[in-house]
C-alpha cells in the first residue's frame, strides 16, 4: 500500500489539509472515492529504485472507517510493471489518532517466482499508529510482514506543513526511515538493511475536489537487491488528485 513516495507527499499534506477541510468535514457523506494520477521521475519503493521515469495512478473508496484501493506503476520504458491492491480498517482513537490495519497484494506480472516462473504475487499486512498532530508534526509508526518473503519492515515517517497563505499552498515536508532484518527463510544469509527518504511537495487545490502538487525526493537504502545498484536516488514527482 505504502509505497515511499506517496508516503512521503500524504504524511506532509495531511497536516494542512485537516486544517483546510475542518469547516466541510461535517457535509461529507459517509463514503469517499479519492483517485490520483502523477508522472515520477523514478519510482523508489523502501529506498530501492524498481524503474526509471514512470505514470503512477490509484483509486481508493472509503466508507466509515474501512477503506480499500488499487495501485499500479507503469514505466515508460520496457520495464516490469507492478499492480497493488489494499484493503484496511483504521480504528479511531483519541485526538484524531488511529490504529491503522489491514493487507497488500503486491503483483509483478514479468516478476520472477523463487521457482523460476514469470508473475510475481506477494501479500503483506501491516498495522501502525497514525493521525495524531504533536506540535504542528504528524508522526507514524508501522509495521509490515510479507508472509510469501517471510521479512518484517519496521517503518517511522513524520510530516510536517508551512503555510504560504498569500501563495494559496503550503510547504510539505516529511521524513522517513524503515529497518528490515531480514531474517526470513529467503534472507538468511543477508545483513539487516535499513533505509531513509525525505522530501518536499507542494500542493495546490485547483477546485475543491482537485489538487495538483509537484514535489522533490531524496531516498537512500544500504541494500541493492534491485537492478539499478544505486544507494542514493533524488528524482521528482507531479501529480494530480481527484475526489468524488
Amino acid at each position: 500500500m505504502k509505497k515511499i513516495a506517496l508516503i512521503l507527499a500524504a504524511l506532509a499534506v495531511s497536516y494542512s489539509a485537516q486544517a483546510a477541510d475542518a469547516s466541510v468535514a461535517a457535509s461529507k457523506p459517509a463514503y469517499n472515492v479519492t483517485t490520483d494520477f502523477s508522472y515520477n521521475s523514478e519510482y523508489v519503493f523502501r529506498g530501492q529504485k524498481q524503474s526509471n521515469s514512470s505514470f503512477q495512478a490509484s483509486a481508493e473508496v472509503t466508507y466509515t472507517n474501512f477503506y480499500g484501493g488499487v495501485w499500479t506503476n507503469q514505466p515508460i520504458r520496457n520495464e516490469a510493471n507492478e499492480v497493488d491492491f489494499y484493503l484496511g480498517y483504521g480504528f479511531p482513537l483519541q485526538n484524531d489518532w488511529k490504529i491503522d490495519t489491514g493487507l497488500t497484494s503486491y503483483n509483478y506480472a514479468r516478476g520472477q517466482t523463487f521457482g523460476g516462473k514469470t508473475g510475481l504475487s506477494t501479500y503483506e499486512s501491516y498495522i501502525g499508529l497514525t493521525g495524531g498532530n504533536c506540535a504542528g508534526f504528524t508522526p507514524s509508526v508501522y509495521g509490515y510482514y510479507d508472509y510469501k518473503l517471510d521479512n518484517y519492515t519496521a517503518q517511522a515517517s513524520i510530516g510536517y506543513s508551512v503555510p504560504l497563505k498569500q501563495l494559496g499552498t503550503s510547504l510539505d515536508f516529511a521524513a522517513t526511515c524503515g529497518f528490515t532484518p531480514n531474517t526470513g527463510k529467503y534472507n538468511k544469509n543477508k545483513a539487516n538493511g535499513t533505509y531513509y527518504g525525505a522530501g518536499v511537495t507542494v500542493p495546490y487545490k485547483l477546485a475543491p475536489n482537485a489538487t495538483l502538487t509537484g514535489g522533490l525526493q531524496y531516498a537512500y537504502s544500504d541494500e541493492n537487491t534491485s537492478n539499478y545498484r544505486q544507494n542514493y536516488k533524488l528524482y521528482y514527482t507531479v501529480g494530480l488528485a481527484l475526489g468524488f
